[in-house]
């Protein structure tokens, strides 16, 4: 009897190499449909809430040849007509100038001229392949191979439904031990009619069992078959003599669009720093969020200062009187969220990127607080997010220093990623509100701001909505003092709860390294997750 693969060996199939996209991980069940069937052993599948309309690539797009061309390399090629997808490299056609690529994102297989495959950029390998490879781990054919006739009667059942559910077979839940990364999932595979819920699917299993010859289907997971190598990738065309070659994927369009010209005038308006500033918070912007007692609802962020002197509050329309659920506070949330996709999508056109210099930057300051775009890459994202951020200083060696107006964060941006700012983007408010209580000491000891900042973490909460005012007034800076803050439908004062100096007198030197220790964890845990609050 043939040795069968290890299940939970570490896989390392020709086409994993140091740069390759990862795949999905099934750790539990999930929405699929189906791309592509050639048997019970070897589907392609894929998410229902994939990205890949976010993979593909339209002018303008800059785009580099490759200078490689070896199996498993990965590469962008035609998908359609001047429409750009991943894949990968199975077989490099050398007598053709061409190759033979599986695109990763779609299951589909196909020839390309070496002028149409080009190199695909570091933040395109950050998403895994939106394709998954699955097999039906507890269905095997009993004539050692599947037939014709077998893959026919498999594809005829499969075709009967419109949407259907894998779950992972135990023998293929990761391994914690030995970090099993198996390109092919063992599943089950569960079908459902338009209009069914996953309480009443059916297993595509059983019914093959019964409508299909010679099949059996046993409890466990026993079809471990190998995963599949890059040549397994290709059975599409296994006639090799038959080359086929799309007019598209032959060679790149000659008047293909690598970058927009930015043909904007300097002098527009529109675009002027020295004019273009954010409507910081006051008074009147304030007003459709207060109640008839004065007060206001909204959420506070623990991913910047928080203290009672500093910390930032989202507002929100109190709409709760005439609801029964909580749909509308999220709808608010989800509204500021749209407005930051609406920012990302603005500026990651080139002709809208309009970068700063230096002594326009400084000239800006006598005419007010100047504002700009930033760009920040991060490492969660396809690509950069622009945020709306207020310069504060210009240093030395190009960095500048900034203050994120939507997320309250301060920081340090390099001058290149600093972008002027559309006279459309200045009328929205900062998204969070900068609050503090009143001084009623200008001579307050940094002891006793230490000592509120401390037990404030744990008085105020994060999870809910919370109750500011009804005393608040503006600064000119656009900060809201405060008084009072409450917990909704309660009248005490969470201020009131800051235990008074005087009473941690004994323990202060214990609990003021237990201050710092907390505060050194905090900031460690802090991550570029924390730079991006939507």
């Amino acid at each position: 009897m043939p040795n069968l693969p290890d299940p939970y060996e570490k896989c390392s199939p020709e086409f994993l190499n140091p740069h390759a996209i990862k795949r999905i991980a099934l750790k539990d069940s999930a929405m699929v449909d189906v791309l592509r069937v050639e048997s019970p052993s070897s589907l392609f599948v894929r998410p229902i809430d994939h990205i890949r309309d976010q993979l593909v690539y339209r002018e303008p797009y800059p785009l580099t040849p490759m200078a490689k061309y070896d199996a498993g390399n990965y590469a962008l090629a035609p998908i359609e007509e001047r429409v750009f997808g991943r894949c990968i490299i199975v077989r490099n056609i050398e007598l053709l100038e061409a190759c033979r690529v599986f695109f990763i994102d779609e299951a589909i297989t196909a020839n390309v001229s070496w002028k149409c495959l080009f190199e695909i950029d570091e933040e395109q390998r950050f998403h895994p392949w939106q394709v998954m490879h699955v097999t039906l781990g507890r269905m095997v054919s009993l004539t050692n191979e599947w037939t014709l006739e077998q893959r026919q009667q498999f594809l005829d059942v499969i075709s009967k439904f419109p949407k259907f559910q894998i779950t992972a077979c135990q023998v293929d839940i990761e391994d914690p031990q030995k970090e099993t990364e198996r390109p092919s999932l063992l599943v089950n595979l569960y079908a459902l009619d338009e209009g069914q819920s996953v309480d009443e699917k059916v297993s595509i299993e059983e019914i093959c069992s019964v409508s299909m010859d010679d099949v059996m289907v046993s409890i466990f997971p026993i079809n471990l078959t190998e995963d599949p190598k890059l040549a397994e990738l290709d059975k599409e065309q296994d006639n090799l003599e038959i080359i086929l070659l799309e007019e598209f994927r032959r060679s790149l369009p000659h008047d293909w669009i690598h970058e927009e010209s930015q043909d904007y005038v300097e002098e527009d308006t529109d675009w002027d720093i020295k004019t273009c500033h954010i409507a910081e918070w006051n008074e009147s912007h304030l007003q459709k969020y207060l109640q008839e007692d004065g007060c206001f609802w909204g959420y506070v962020t623990t991913n910047v200062n928080f203290s009672p002197w500093e910390m930032h509050i989202t507002p929100i329309i109190n709409q709760g009187d005439g609801a029964n659920n909580e749909e509308w506070i999220f709808d608010q949330i989800q509204a500021l969220k749209e407005k930051q996709l609406e920012f990302d999508d603005f500026y990651s056109m080139v002709k809208n990127q309009r970068p700063l210099e230096e002594e326009e930057i400084r000239v800006a300051f006598n005419y007010g607080r100047p504002y700009a775009m930033a760009s920040v890459q991060h490492r969660k994202r396809d690509g950069a997010q622009w945020l709306r951020c207020e310069i504060l200083e210009v240093m030395s060696n190009d960095v500048v220093a900034i203050r994120y107006v939507d997320q309250g964060f301060r920081g340090f941006e390099k001058l290149r990623n600093l972008h002027r700012l559309h006279v459309q983007h200045t009328v929205q408010p900062p998204f969070m509100i900068e609050i503090g209580k009143f001084f009623k000491d200008n001579s307050l000891a940094e002891t006793e701001k230490e000592w509120s900042d401390y037990f404030w973490r744990d008085i105020v909460p994060t999870d809910v909505p919370i109750v500011v005012g009804p005393k608040l007034q503006f600064l000119e800076t656009g900060k809201l003092l405060y008084e009072e803050i409450r917990n909704i439908g309660e009248t005490e004062n969470l201020l009131d709860q800051i235990p008074p100096l005087e009473e941690n007198t004994e323990n202060t030197d214990d609990l003021r390294t237990e201050l710092d220790c907390e505060e050194e964890n905090y900031e460690s845990e802090e991550s570029d997750d924390s730079l991006v609050y939507f």
